[in-house]
């Protein structure tokens, strides 16, 4: 999606019904158009600050994936419906979170285990939800490794035993770590090795560490806290003055003019009432403008939109907002990649209200292995049903029914499916959302010569 950002801000202003009797001054208008750049430009570090303001607001690491800033907390359970601290989260692995803060906390050492090929990935993001690394058996090595985490720039000694170093070129990173699991009845085994994903300061290299204490939460984590009006920007000027990015000066300097990046922090009341009030009218706009630039992100194949920029934006920063809305903390493709669509073969909303049907071919395009998620339309979380079943996943064979050929019948919809070789993929009574994962994709999915299974109306 390489789009000219301030094309996409002048377009919006010319589109912005005026009334004929409305006055609107350049100097409003101006603080209209800075405004929306200031919002495409700041929604990935939006999403990050929101997610780390939520999961570090404990004072111990917790059984939620919740815990206190540069500490870790994981989840002991498949996430399902009732977790909707973002959107899209799958239900395919456990999980474990940290926000560090290098900063404070200094270099951190993060430790992977020996898994014994079990599917794992340690993503890193920076404080713009771009991909700072992901740690994985390709990388680490079959047993394992002790890997650096420092900032860009760091001139320190690199002490023994350390197997790896990466650097991140903002303050904050923000870890998310998935452990494979094959159902239920793998959990267990699953646990000991996810347990053993541990992070720690430098200073303790060389101590015994077992795994995490857990506190025990009383919910899953809670929805991220929305700022209100223009508390958006004055967020968005708080994380550009903790974590800069050098190279973006040329687009971030502009915005001094809406007091952001100046020289105190932002004020509404040192704005006049011309900005504040195009800067309540870019928050509208801008939310128009991702939300519908989201539903058509990159690459289509067959209906789906591959999202092949996950993780690496450079300057796409409407790539960058739009993915976020639906999928904050990507992983870049190579490591897994997430077709997903809202509409069926004719190009009409996907709801319950319908049937579909789609077929996985036996050559399906991951190595490792993949998923497809229902979520609904609106909020992209997942949907109670009478089966507690949110994806079909070739990581729980036991409940598939293959056909003669290989291929994987998919059936769709709020009703049972009559056919019973069919899996069926409950559905919500309304409009939904399909999320395939594909993990450690195939070379032809990420050249796009694959062709991806049609979604089509019984």
């Amino acid at each position: 999606m390489k789009k000219s950002i301030l094309a996409l801000s002048i377009f919006s202003v010319m589109s912005t019904p005026i009334l004929a009797n409305e006055a609107v001054s350049a100097e409003e208008e101006l603080a209209y158009s800075l405004g929306i750049q200031a919002l495409i430009y700041g929604a990935g570090p939006l999403t990050v600050a929101a997610v780390r303001e939520t999961s570090t607001s404990v004072d111990a690491p917790m059984n939620n994936a919740m815990a206190p800033i540069n500490q870790m907390g994981k989840t002991r359970v498949l996430s399902g419906p009732q977790d909707r601290i973002v959107p899209t989260v799958n239900n395919d692995t456990l999980y474990s979170q940290a926000h560090y803060d290098l900063d404070q906390s200094g270099p951190i050492v993060l430790e992977v285990p020996p898994t014994n090929e079990r599917y794992y990935i340690v993503q890193l993001l920076d404080a713009y939800s771009d991909s700072i690394e992901d740690l994985y058996q390709g990388n680490t090595g079959k047993q394992g490794a002790k890997v650096l985490l420092v900032k860009e720039g760091w001139n320190g000694t690199v002490p023994e035993g350390i197997d790896k170093v990466v650097e991140s070129r903002t303050d904050n990173v923000w870890l998310i770590h998935r452990t494979g699991v094959s159902g239920d009845k793998d959990l267990p085994e699953a646990l000991q090795v996810h347990d053993r994903f541990i992070s720690y300061p430098v200073a303790e290299l060389g101590k015994d560490h077992p795994p995490v204490e857990l506190k025990a939460a009383t919910s899953r984590i809670p929805p991220m806290a929305k700022p209100q009006g223009l508390e958006w920007f004055a967020l968005i000027d708080r994380e550009l003055r903790k974590n800069p990015i050098k190279e973006d000066a040329v687009i971030v300097d502009q915005f001094d003019y809406i007091g952001i990046g100046g020289e105190s922090p932002f004020s509404a009341q040192d704005l006049s009432q011309e900005q504040q009030r195009g800067l309540r009218r870019a928050l509208k706009s801008a939310n128009q403008i991702i939300h519908y630039a989201g539903r058509d992100v990159g690459t289509t194949n067959n209906g789906w939109s591959m999202m092949f920029e996950g993780g690496r934006y450079g300057t796409d920063f409407l790539s960058r907002a739009s993915i976020n809305l639906r999928a904050a903390g990507l992983n870049v493709p190579e490591r897994a990649l997430y077709p997903n669509r809202y509409t069926d073969a004719n190009g009409e909303q996907l709801s319950g209200q319908h049937s579909y049907k789609m077929v996985m071919p036996a050559d399906a395009p991951a190595d490792a292995f993949w998923s497809l998620t229902m979520y609904d339309a609106k909020n992209l979380f997942m949907v109670e049903n009478e089966i507690d079943r949110y994806s079909i996943s070739t990581n729980r064979k036991d409940e598939l029914k293959y056909a003669n050929d290989g291929s994987l019948p998919i059936c769709i919809g709020y009703e049972r499916p009559i056919d019973e070789s069919c899996n069926w993929l409950p559905a919500p009574k309304d409009d939904f959302y399909l999320h395939i994962r594909l993990y450690e994709p195939t070379q032809a999915v990420l050249n796009n010569s694959y062709s991806m299974p049609q979604v089509i109306k019984q």
